[in-house]
């Protein structure tokens, strides 16, 4: 991936609501926008590999009181967008879920018990209808305290839906995180996030309850994986969570749960040019994760995959940013990154979720008039909400895809199972780059223009590739409602304002 100048202050821009179809057009890029400055030299390295993709590199959370998770239509877009991992994923509510009444429990951090909105088992056959490969989070929360004596049953009520699932009903879920970012139970913040019940909540207690979940899980299947909830701020000099819970996890970790987003603070941490800036952390995220790793699981560190469980443009209120062009060039370079940095999995959070209103004054709606969702597809008009300036504001049609889907697509097609991620390099503001030889022997250059208001020209040259001269361009931004597809020159591609293009080139 190239990073190049990003300190240049971006404006915001009017974007245009998306729809479900592709369409076509004679000429990749757009015409008839202002001159930007001189062509940037991109050199794309295919004799560099920098990762391999996986078979279900690339995933979404599914939120379980969705009631349109398991509809066909949401499998079929999914599918079509290259998602390849689905995650149920519930957010705390994990912390508190029963798998046998599908229902959550009472708790003071999520409120009373209520069921859930599809059984678990519905979510998996659907899934399975999809072909794609299944990760869940077990109880870790309320379980602790309601065995007899107050004792905790967690391991067995986990080992029990294992059997369920994968024995009785074959659905061959892979994936078992326990519990959901446990590191929000109260012991490295004031004030928990999490639910969890235990009474003793530090990091190395979890760890060793790890130990015991791992043990009965995998009694009942043993190719099952076993996921830790690791922190992701260790790069930034946070609290240690990390090095306690590996030191007392050991071997019985399969794979580290992490979950990032741009969790700048403040007005300016909201703006585009800070979101897509934040793009450049995850290099130094992941590599702290890794180090932490290696240090504490030694020869077993080589084993144990990083799954990034979730990603999104924010953390908590998305706003109008989340459902407008600034949302696909985030999710397209965000994904991609983090499959260049050595995440076997990185989950899109989510796949849908209601409407959150917007709030007067943030920088990407200092009006307060729309609204924002961490979904990639809406919720329909059943969603509607009073926003804070007494406006009624509404989702499109059920399963209508946002830009985070397009951008999200445009990552998939380029980080196809098997294909090769590689280098590129050159220099120019706001130009950001990816590459991959897929199996085919296919070679994909995703480009991206970040700055909303001039054009720019990027000139393309190779090294271990010789494409031929005209390929397929793929092109979405600001001013179109889906991608369009062209033909694109090998050599040169000028890209609009707030625009990405994808070049498909075959070898000459």
């Amino acid at each position: 991936m190239n990073r190049l100048t990003r300190t240049a202050a971006l404006l915001a821009a009017t974007m245009a609501t998306v729809g479900a179809a592709w369409s076509t057009a004679p000429v990749a890029g757009a015409t008839g926008t202002a001159p930007g400055p001189a062509p940037t030299p991109v050199t794309v390295h295919a004799d560099r590999t920098l990762a391999t993709v996986g078979q279900d590199a690339l995933g979404s959370d599914d939120w379980q009181t969705d009631p349109g998770a398991g509809a066909p239509g949401t499998g079929r877009l999914l599918r079509a967008d290259g998602v390849r991992l689905r995650e149920l994923n519930t957010g705390p509510w994990d912390d508190t879920y029963r798998w046998r009444t599908n229902s959550f429990d009472p708790d003071p951090i999520t409120g009373d018990s209520s069921p859930a909105a599809q059984p678990w088992q519905s979510w998996a056959a659907s899934v399975k209808k999809t072909g794609a490969q299944m990760m869940v989070h077990v109880n870790y929360g309320s379980t602790a305290d309601d065995g007899p004596g107050g004792t905790d049953i967690g391991p067995q009520e986990a080992a029990a839906w294992v059997r369920q699932a994968n024995i009785v009903d074959h659905d061959h879920i892979k994936y078992w995180a326990i519990g959901e970012e446990v590191w929000g139970n109260g012991s490295m913040y004031a004030g928990a996030t999490e639910p969890d019940h235990h009474p003793l909540k530090t990091p190395t207690e979890y760890g060793e309850n790890l130990v015991k979940f791992a043990q009965a899980m995998k009694a009942v299947d043993p190719s099952i994986e076993i996921g830790v909830e690791l922190a992701p701020f260790a790069s930034i000099g946070d609290k240690d969570w990390n090095d306690p819970v590996l030191a007392a996890a050991g071997d019985s970790v399969d794979f580290a749960d992490v979950h990032w987003y741009n969790y700048g603070r403040g007005a300016a941490a909201n703006t585009d040019a800070a979101l897509f800036a934040s793009t450049g952390r995850i290099a130094p995220t992941m590599a702290a994760v890794h180090q932490q790793i290696t240090a504490n699981l030694g020869a077993h560190a080589s084993q144990v995959r990083t799954i990034i469980g979730e990603t999104d443009t924010t953390p908590a209120d998305p706003g109008v940013q989340s459902t407008t062009v600034p949302s696909a060039l985030y999710a397209a370079d965000d994904i991609t990154t983090w499959l260049e940095q050595g995440a076997s999995d990185v989950s899109w959070f989510d796949t849908r979720h209601r409407a959150q209103q917007d709030q007067a004054g943030s920088p990407d709606d200092p009006d307060g008039l729309g609204y924002g969702t961490w979904g990639m597809l809406s919720d329909g008009p059943g969603s509607c909400q009073t926003n804070t300036q007494g406006r009624r504001v509404c989702e499109p049609p059920l399963n209508t895809p946002y830009p985070s889907y397009y951008g999200y697509g445009m990552a998939s097609r380029l980080a196809a199972p098997g294909a090769r991620l590689v280098g590129t390099t050159g220099a120019g503001p706001m130009i950001v780059t990816h590459a991959a030889v897929r199996r085919d022997g296919t070679l994909v250059v995703l480009i991206e223009n970040e700055d909303p208001q001039a054009s720019h020209e990027v000139r393309l040259d190779y090294t271990g590739y010789r494409p031929a001269p005209v390929g397929t361009a793929s092109t979405y931004g600001a001013g179109t409602t889906a991608p369009t597809r062209s033909l694109g020159s090998a050599r040169s591609v000028r890209l609009a304002p707030s625009s990405m293009t994808e070049l498909v080139l075959t070898r000459r």
